[in-house]
């Protein structure tokens, strides 16, 4: 059970990281070297989720993700600079995407 958990949670964050990613680049023609900052992955990370290069499974939680607007806080203290406040809300989304999962 354990490493299922730990398994959709990285899913989940990475689909979350994407989202983001993907946001700060298109809509607010950020580079990818700034977004890898503010989220505090590498930047081959950001370019990654740029070129849609992760699994099936990631797509399909980015998509609900992008439909429902649900990474609005995370790209609002992003565009903040505010590096903590984007962790603490990326957990926070994580958290509730996944208990909406096993509830599901």
């Amino acid at each position: 059970m354990e490493f299922e958990c730990s398994r959709i949670s990285k899913t989940i964050l990475t689909a979350v990281r994407a989202s983001v990613a993907q946001r700060m680049s298109e809509r607010y023609k950020y580079k990818q070297h700034e977004i890898a900052r503010i989220l505090g992955i590498a930047q081959v990370a950001v370019s990654k989720y740029l070129n849609c290069k992760y699994s099936k499974s990631v797509a399909e939680i980015k998509e609900r993700i992008d439909s429902g607007g649900l990474d609005g806080e995370v790209i609002g203290y992003a565009l903040k600079d505010d590096s903590s406040m984007v962790n603490k809300s990326i957990e926070e989304l994580c958290a509730r995407i996944a208990s909406g999962m096993h509830t599901a």
